[in-house]
This record gives C-alpha cells, structure tokens and sequence, in this order.
C-alpha cells in the first residue's frame, strides 16, 4: 500500500478494523454482495454540516470557519477524503480562532454534486477556483494540502497563481509516486465497480458496527464510491509528461512549509527512508521553505498531531505578514 495515501477506499479493500474518523470495514470486501448489514436499509444520509454552493449547474459543499483577517486557510483532502470524513476537523477548529478556515468536498464526494465525465485533476482545481469565489472567500490562500491533496495544490497554484499566498504540504505525494499510484488504482477499480454494481442506491455497500456515524457511514454509498472511482481515473488522465518526477514542476519563491510524519518502523525501513527522502525533495521546490517533522503522528498528521498542522499555519501566516522568508 503506497505510503502517499489515507483513503477510505484502500483501507476498506485491506479489511482494517473501524476507526472513528476514517470510515473503515471489519475485514470485509465490499465486492462480495452476499454479505449482511447491521444498517438499516432506509438509510438516510445526515444533513450538510455547511453550504452548498452553486458552481455553474453543479453544487460543491464548503464548511468556513474562523475570523476573516489574513489569507484564508483552504484544506485540500487527500484521496477519498470529504468534510466529515476526513482528519481535518480537530485542525480545523485549532486554526479558526486566528484565522478564516475551510474545508470543502470535491465533486461526488461528501455532500458535493457528481463530477462530469471525463474529470480531471485540471477540472478539480477550477472547480475548487469556482467555488471559493462563488462562496465570497476571496485569496490569495494558504492551501493545506494532505496526501494526494498536494498534487492538487500545487495544480492549483501553477493555475491560479495570483490566488496562491503559501502552501503547506502534510506528508503529501509526490511527483515520485506515480507508478505506486498506478498500481493501486489498478486494483481498486475493479473491487469499486464490483461493490457498485451490487449496491442500491443510497445504501451501503458494507455492513458497519452499531453506532457509527452517519457522516462514516454514508462513505459507502455507491454515490460516494463512484466519487473515488472518478478520482482514481483523474489520475490516468494526468498528461504522461506530469507523471514524471519533476512533473508537476518547482514552486519559485512561493512560501512553502512540507510537514513529514515522523513515526516509523524500527529500525526504519527502506520505505521509510524512502519517504523521509521523497519529503525533503518536496521542501526543495521553493526556495523559500521549511520542513517540520511531526515526530508523534502516522500519514494522518491533522488526526495525529492537529496541534502541528495549526502551528505551521501560524508560522505561514505570520511570515506572510512580516514579509519575511521561511527557515528550517
């Protein structure tokens, strides 16, 4: 399994155990139909925790929060990952006493209409430009980007690079990984459309423990597959000169803080000597940057140490208005 990723849809095909904030299955395959379900069929999905905004005859899901001086805080998910089913919110909420702060679903995920056929990582962004001028929330941004969410900010900041004031990349994938990404998909996209076609809709694919959440549960409604199944095939339609290491290109000067997770195996592995690598060569694409090491957290730095995430913020913001470059 790719060290890049924290989605819901590998960690269900693995047959881990449940967690409380990234939905997850009891050892079960969601490909086999045959298998019983502690919910109920008459399933109904929860109530959007913020706004639905219209984006040109789509709506995209935004929840803001916090005082509106400053740069906006844009969270960028990783794959799979919406409002309510990511590891963002502790993070969230640590950041919005100094800052304006929001976190949104991309389309087909969360409460966000489908995308269109055809998406593309290209799409995500301008959907992404869309929303946030559609919802008022006016750049330039501090983008915090988890996971696959990196390639998509930095997508965003080589598209929109007036509306760009830093990023923060937290344990993000690289230009590196391409052929791991490549890999996974292959694998996962069969066992997604095996669970869709076996599905009904608005009901779970899986069975879950008593007393998940709906906000959980709802992560397996084939609406909700079909979201990651599209997000997999963006991937295929990168153009084959970005899947390349240095493909998605440098940054300049842009402010830039990379935080890397700090937990290994012990001794570490070669994959996670890898990963420290893959990490510091991310920190080089400004030449303005800074690398943290979240000595305590996994992948999921938000969930682990969201008091990290909030204090690069700081860092972030506080440089932008001094005016001042970022030193490790």
């Amino acid at each position: 399994m790719p060290r890049a990723f924290c989605i819901l849809s590998i960690v269900m095909m693995a047959g881990a155990a449940p967690a409380p904030v990234q939905a997850q299955t009891q050892g079960r395959d969601p490909s086999a139909p045959s298998q019983p379900s502690t919910v109920p069929p008459a399933f109904v999905k929860p109530h959007a925790p913020g706004r639905l905004v219209d984006v040109g005859g789509r709506r995209l899901h935004i929840l803001c929060k916090g005082v509106a001086a400053g740069p906006t805080v844009i969270f960028e998910a990783g794959l799979s990952q919406y409002t309510a089913n990511s590891t963002h919110g502790t993070a969230q909420d640590a950041i919005a006493p100094f800052a304006r702060v929001c976190t949104y679903d991309r389309a087909g995920l969360g409460w966000s209409d489908p995308a269109p056929q055809g998406w593309t990582q290209a799409g995500m962004a301008a959907d992404l430009h869309a929303l946030l001028a559609a919802a008022g929330e006016r750049g330039p941004y501090v983008i915090v980007a988890h996971s696959l969410g990196g390639h998509l900010a930095r997508t965003y900041a080589r598209t929109y690079p007036e509306d760009v004031a830093g990023l923060v990349l937290l344990d993000a994938t690289s230009d590196e990984d391409f052929d791991e990404l490549a890999a996974v998909g292959a694998a996962t996209i069969p066992k997604l459309d095996a669970a869709i076609r076996a599905s009904r809709p608005g009901v779970p694919v899986v069975g879950m423990p008593a007393g998940t959440s709906p906000e959980v549960v709802m992560a397996f409604t084939p609406e909700i597959l079909r979201g990651v199944k599209t997000e997999f095939e963006a991937l295929d339609r990168l153009p084959a000169e970005m899947e390349r290491p240095g493909g998605f290109g440098d940054l300049g000067d842009l402010p830039l803080i990379v935080v890397r997770r700090g937990k290994t195996e012990q001794p570490p592995s070669e994959a996670d000597l890898r990963h420290q690598r893959v990490q510091e060569k991310l920190a080089k694409l400004s030449r303005n940057s800074a690398l943290i090491v979240a000595q305590n957290s996994g992948h999921t730095i938000s969930l682990d140490e969201p008091g990290v995430v909030a204090d690069a913020v700081r860092r972030m913001l506080d440089a932008l208005r001094r005016g001042a470059r970022l030193t490790d």
